[in-house]
């Protein structure tokens, strides 16, 4: 599920290393795992997802569908490092990233991944819009492949060009990039004249425009480049059961889940994880746990710079928590010579700050500091990497809650009038990058029958303002709930009730 909103934010991230030279590192082997986990990973059995990717061999492993389950995930393999609340978990550090903003206004969700010290591989994590699915439309509906073409350019391509120019901004400085995911997209590679009529939905031939998109900014598709024959090797993703092997008579199989790359990384290998009984199981498990595959490529990559970076291991901590902080200084090695890492309220002066450590003990790089949150009264605070000079180098937010505290949701008022801009406030949620805000009619129990729902950027606390641009038409009149659910599944974790008139 991928919020979709009309306004679209202008993102930033291009030339973040100004004047920086850097010394090249030697390739090192690198294993990337995508995996849709099917809601949460528990609909066959929970203890299959953790064989999956340990059978994988897999270093950096991307979920979708994680449902607030990634430490968990992290935890039983014995992995130490998560970024959680964007559904990534690894055996190498993870930081999150200076701030980019995507079309439907959040964070844009990728990480960098530090595979040697103070170089590193960026690795974006995507999960593009399902509805309305392209082949469905082609094949129930009977599209021409100029509306198909369209469509994918009205829903999903909006959301990848997002991640186009900054990952690539990174590639062409000198960092392997990586974008996985679930697509809920085919390939152009996939789709070619000597495929038509090699599976019944594949018609004619289309260059899918999200995929094109990618390989006309140079990106390669990792499993395509090792398996360039869509004939010999298929590598259908999506889908052989829900779960296998209970699949629809005329499902539309295809090869949605992709790994693509850019920069100084090179694909070794790539291999499907699967049932034995599925076609091109490279790596069986059985029973498969997911409706999807799940594809891990061994990449050969270059590892290379990022920008300066202070990344809070977790977004909520409660009152007495240690404030883990790691960082990373835009040097040779990550070092920043007798510079800070500060507490602050949130917006707040890094002259002025409640907490500070220095980055270095004599010549050592201290990039993992923790503080102490007992001091700290609930609430919104930032970390931020200072130089010797006082000079703010990087900032992000974290929030302190309170012992016992639960998630809550209102609405500024209890009654609006058609049209009228709806303010919702939120506190205490899980700070996952896909919990959500769904506009439901008041006391429906089909928690998946939303009706307007939007990301609420991986916060603890905050507000959305939904107003025409955010809702499009206005509310019709009636009796509506706001309701704050957790990390792309239909879980209610607050809920309050509005009317419109």
């Amino acid at each position: 599920m991928v919020v979709w909103l009309r306004r679209l934010v202008v993102l930033c991230v291009l030339g973040i290393f100004p004047g920086q030279v850097f010394a090249a590192d030697a390739p090192i082997p690198l294993k990337v795992m995508t995996f849709n986990i099917f809601l949460g990973g528990d609909q066959v059995n929970f203890a299959k997802v953790i064989e999956a990717i340990k059978a994988s061999g897999a270093d950096i492993v991307c979920l979708q569908e994680a449902e607030g389950r990634t430490a968990e995930i992290a935890a039983l393999l014995g992995w130490p490092y998560t970024a959680a609340n964007r559904n990534i978990l690894a055996r190498v550090p993870l930081f999150a990233p200076p701030t980019a903003i995507g079309p439907d206004g959040n964070d844009l969700n990728y990480v960098f991944a530090e595979v040697s010290p103070g170089k590193f591989v960026a690795v974006a994590d995507v999960h593009l819009p399902s509805d309305p699915y392209g082949p469905y439309a082609l094949r129930d509906e009977g599209k021409s492949v100029e509306e198909i073409i369209t469509l994918e350019k009205e829903t999903r391509l909006p959301a990848m060009e997002a991640y186009i120019a900054p990952m690539k901004a990174l590639a062409d400085g000198g960092t392997p990039v990586v974008i996985v995911g679930d697509f809920n997209a085919p390939s152009h590679l996939d789709w070619t004249a000597a495929m038509v009529g090699k599976r019944a939905q594949i018609t004619a031939a289309i260059e899918w425009p999200v995929t094109k998109a990618l390989a006309d900014a140079g990106f390669t598709d990792a499993y395509r480049d090792v398996h360039p024959d869509p004939v010999a090797k298929p590598g259908i993703t999506w889908s052989y059961g829900y779960p296998f092997p209970h699949l629809d008579a005329n499902e539309a199989l295809d090869r949605i889940d992709l790994i693509q790359i850019s920069g100084p990384v090179k694909a070794i290998a790539a291999e499907i994880l699967g049932d034995p009984a599925m076609p091109d199981t490279d790596i069986a498990i059985s029973p498969w746990p997911s409706d999807h595959r799940a594809v891990v490529a061994t990449l050969e990559v270059t590892p290379g710079p990022a920008p300066a970076m202070v990344s809070p291991l977790k977004r909520g901590v409660i009152v007495g928590d240690a404030v883990d902080v790691r960082f990373h200084g835009a040097t040779e090695d990550g070092r920043i010579e007798d510079g800070r890492v500060a507490i602050l309220p949130v917006g707040g002066d890094v002259a002025a700050p409640l907490a500070t450590l220095y980055t270095n003990n004599g010549t050592d790089r201290a990039s993992l500091m923790s503080f102490g949150s007992s001091t700290l009264a609930p609430g919104a605070y930032d970390a931020a990497l200072v130089d010797k000079d006082g000079k703010e180098l990087a900032r992000a937010p974290f929030w302190v809650r309170a012992t016992g505290t639960r998630p809550s949701v209102a609405t500024d008022k209890t009654s609006y009038a058609s049209g009228e801009a709806i303010t919702v406030t939120w506190a205490d949620a899980p700070g996952n990058r896909f919990d959500w805000l769904g506009i439901f009619a008041k006391d429906d129990p089909a928690e998946d029958n939303y009706q307007h729902f939007f990301y609420v950027n991986s916060a603890v606390s905050g507000s959305l303002v939904l107003d025409k641009d955010m809702l499009g038409d206005a509310l019709p009149a009636g009796e509506y709930d706001v309701r704050l659910m957790r990390d792309d599944a239909y879980m209610r974790l607050a809920g309050a009730s509005f009317s419109v008139k």
